[in-house]
């Protein structure tokens, strides 16, 4: 009896795009090579053999260096602009932040969701009497740039919704976990829970107005204490259901667990979260429909968490509950400062997690590959490329699991309209034909990586025409040290489990302070390059 195939075999990853408008050459490279060669022909005109023949092939050599090689994906002139942009922001002060207002505690009372919340949370005033929310006065997370806008609200569960009037988007944040370990499960499982995901990844990004979902694993530190504290509670909810528990069970056990916890230092453990981002835009017809305004923003964001703790368990994810305010802060606030991690898992009642007023950093220094933040070092990389043979299904724990430090794994995956998703296809294929028509005129022989861009066009179109969700994925990590040595270490570590899993690390030169705000926090920070 012949074997069934998988559906999962020959999967693989297109390689980074280098088709561009000419012989693989993008916009800006285009560009600056055509004003090389128009000041060297002008030079030569003008200048006549052999003064001006010389000048003009030392400007042709110069533009032809900035433009054509690629240094870590990017062409010499496109950094350029980038180190420009990096010391104007220097010059203006904008690579250093400074918290300078007082941390002000909006938080007062606890309310009672009617679905599970982390914690307490700001003290919203429910809904009217006409059944629309009243979302309160809403509290300001204190965070460096233009990240400081984001604005916090309280759902009628208690849950959060964060505001950005920036970009006109809501933001809501679930804490998920995971049934089992995947790499426990037999192949046919795994291929179950990934074709699972896959479909609840798809189902999420089409819902209308999602603009953004993020998907974060953080390793993190806890403290013994919380365990013991976590025991305890649960403890004491099967006494009270008539059951036996802790010492009245096995003494010895619990008089040891005590114990061991007690003396138990900081214990890696995994976060997950999930971060939806809607689009008031894209929704405007369906708020105005449900009487406009924020309060009606607020409450489709209600009916799309509704759908998404329907759609995630078959996938052998669940929602395990929505971020109140403060623990959305506490994700925040620890990932400026790991050490507040062991101090906010202490805390219990109304002082879970932190006030959003001290969800950012004390203080915040932007270098070129490195960020520092409240006496800890941070730098995040982007997978530039992904498995070129076959992909193993949760390619990706190679990195959630590449050691017992702080670091964070983030997936963005941002929908693209599918017709337009087929234009930017045909205009690939385009630029994709004229540079292989100008090779063979040259006479030069197309190379592997060439064909095979050629093979990733035609496989991503024949996805989009069998009706696959166009997506954007990003996937981001960022590092975490107390100094430039414990950095390095740390670093080191991922980038040799970043080999296990076949994919290449790039780190975000000059884009550090934006890519931790990516990947480390649970906003869905990003945009699309």
């Amino acid at each position: 009896m012949s074997e069934i195939a998988s559906p999962w075999d020959g999967t693989r990853f297109p390689r980074e795009r280098t088709t561009g408008v000419v012989l693989g050459l993008n916009l800006v490279q285009t560009i600056t090579a055509g004003i090389g060669a128009g000041m060297a022909l002008l030079s030569i005109m003008l200048g006549g053999f052999p003064a001006g023949f010389i000048t003009g092939i030392v400007i042709l050599v110069i533009f032809a260096g900035l433009a054509i090689p690629k240094i870590a994906g990017r062409a010499p002139v496109e950094w350029a602009w980038r180190y420009i942009r990096y010391g104007v922001r220097g010059a203006q002060s904008q690579l250093v932040f400074v918290q300078r207002e007082a941390a002000d505690e909006l938080y007062a009372g606890q309310p009672e969701p009617s679905a599970p919340v982390l914690g307490a949370s700001v003290q919203g005033n429910g809904r009217d009497e006409k059944g629309r929310i009243v979302p309160g006065p809403g509290a300001r997370f204190r965070l460096p740039g233009e990240a400081n806008e984001l604005k916090v609200y309280t759902l009628p569960n208690g849950a959060a919704f964060v505001f950005d009037p920036r970009k006109g988007e809501g933001i809501v944040c679930a804490k998920v976990m995971t049934s089992k370990g995947f790499d426990l499960e037999s192949f046919d499982t795994q291929e179950d829970r990934t074709t699972h995901w896959r479909d609840g990844i798809s189902a999420a990004v089409r819902l209308p107005g999602v603009a953004r979902v993020q998907c974060s694993d953080q390793t993190t530190l806890i403290s013994g204490a919380r365990v013991k504290e976590f025991y305890e509670v649960k403890g004491q909810a099967v006494v009270a259901a008539g059951g036996v528990a802790g010492a009245s069970l096995e003494p010895f056990l619990h008089a040891s667990f005590e114990e061991l916890m007690a003396e138990a230092q900081d214990t890696p453990v995994h976060e997950m979260w999930m971060t939806l981002v809607l689009s008031r835009e894209v929704l405007s017809r369906r708020i105005k429909a449900q009487g406009g305004g924020l309060p009606a923003f607020m409450d489709v964001a209600l009916q799309v968490m509704t759908t998404i703790e329907g759609a995630l368990p078959a996938s052998g994810t669940s929602v395990v509950a929505w971020h109140s305010p403060r623990s959305l802060a506490a994700l925040s606030r620890s990932a400026f400062d790991p050490d507040s991690t062991v101090q906010i898992s202490e805390r219990s009642g109304d002082w879970v997690g932190v006030s959003p007023s001290s969800g950012g950093p004390v203080a915040m220094e932007v270098f070129s590959d490195h960020v520092r933040t409240d006496g800890f070092l941070h730098r995040t990389y982007k997978v530039s490329e992904y498995p070129q043979s076959q992909a193993r299904l949760g390619f990706l724990d190679a990195l959630v699991f590449a050691g017992d430090f702080r670091h964070t794994v983030t997936t963005i995956y941002q929908p693209t309209d599918g017709r337009a998703a087929l234009r930017k296809l045909q205009r690939r294929k385009a630029d994709w034909t004229t540079s292989d028509r100008l090779l063979k005129k040259l006479d030069r022989q197309p190379s592997m990586e060439h064909e095979r861009e050629w093979e990733d066009i035609e496989r991503a179109e024949a996805e989009l025409v069998d009706g696959h969700a166009a997506l954007w994925m990003s996937v981001l990590v960022t590092v975490t040290g107390r100094d430039e040595m414990e950095l390095e270490a740390n670093c080191g570590d991922l980038l040799a489990k970043a080999v296990t899993a076949s994919v290449e690390l790039r780190k975000l030169y000059l884009e550090q302070d934006s890519g931790l705000l990516a990947a480390a926090l649970p906003f869905g920070w990003v945009e699309k390059a």
